[in-house]
């Protein structure tokens, strides 16, 4: 929430700049983002050596096919399906750069022997050049004209205000609608207001959230220790003579049980 959209209230945050290597560590993470996503067929062999013995499976052989390492005499892959892709270009860099392969592909069965195939760096590649054609033109046909700002259409909102913004809460409630199957909160007050009959202006309800554990080991435990606390509590509030009378009938009973006996 910290990058979402205008604050909500009239508090004012102190602000005050950070040194240099405040912005580390989110550009570090954004840096291996970006690394997990145009390069996963480097990844994902260093993944398998610790998922492998775990599911005994190989991630790397399913979705990292060799070919780097492949040919048509060592039947790594079946020749057809490595000229396929050989002539998509799967082997540019064979011998330059480490790893197995640069595309990442998911096979079926013999009818649908290729569901997915991609090479993510190929695609980085290409929407860079993309972009790159896209500024050139607009930058040429844009060189000798006016450029008028003007506010960013919003569908027709002038201004977006906090309340039109996203919450925590927002994010947050599914889960604590799946959850409160499971923790059962207790409503502490329901209170309504409103201006007619019929009208109904807010409703105002106030939750407690119980854990699971309180309430079915804690809670328990505690009302049994408190039901004998107020027993204890009651026999010490009385009158002296009713406490002699017990003292003396519990003597009389000792005696005629050893009496007995």
């Amino acid at each position: 929430m910290s990058f979402l959209g205008p604050r909500r209230g009239s508090w004012q945050p102190r602000r005050h700049a950070h040194g240099g290597g405040a912005g580390f560590a989110p550009a570090f993470l954004a840096f291996v983002c970006l690394l997990l996503g145009i390069l996963p067929t480097y990844v994902l062999p260093v993944l398998n050596q610790a998922v492998e013995p775990l599911a005994g499976s190989s991630v790397t052989a399913s979705l990292v096919q060799p070919f780097f390492t492949a040919t048509a005499e060592n039947g790594q892959i079946p020749a057809a399906f490595l000229q396929d892709f050989h002539n998509l270009g799967a082997q540019t860099g064979k011998g330059l750069l480490p790893g197995r392969e640069l595309v990442v592909q998911l096979r079926g069965e013999e009818q649908t022997p290729v569901v997915f195939a991609m090479s993510p760096l190929y695609s980085l590649v290409a929407l860079a050049i993309l972009i790159l054609l896209a500024w050139f033109v607009v930058t040429r046909l844009t060189r000798k004209r006016t450029m008028v700002r003007r506010p960013v259409w919003a569908g027709g909102i002038p201004r977006l205000l906090p309340q039109m913004s996203y919450t925590a809460t927002g994010f947050s409630n599914p889960v604590r609608v799946v959850f409160q199957a499971i923790f059962q909160p207790n409503i502490t007050e329901d209170a309504r207001q409103t201006v007619a009959v019929h009208f109904r202006a807010s409703n105002h309800r106030e939750r407690e959230e119980t854990h699971v554990v309180d309430r079915i080991f804690l809670e328990p435990v505690g009302a049994a220790v408190r039901w004998i606390a107020d027993f204890l509590a009651r026999m010490h509030n009385g009158r002296l003579n009713a406490f002699v009378t017990f003292v003396l009938a519990f003597l009389l009973l000792i005696l005629l049980l050893y009496r007995v006996t």
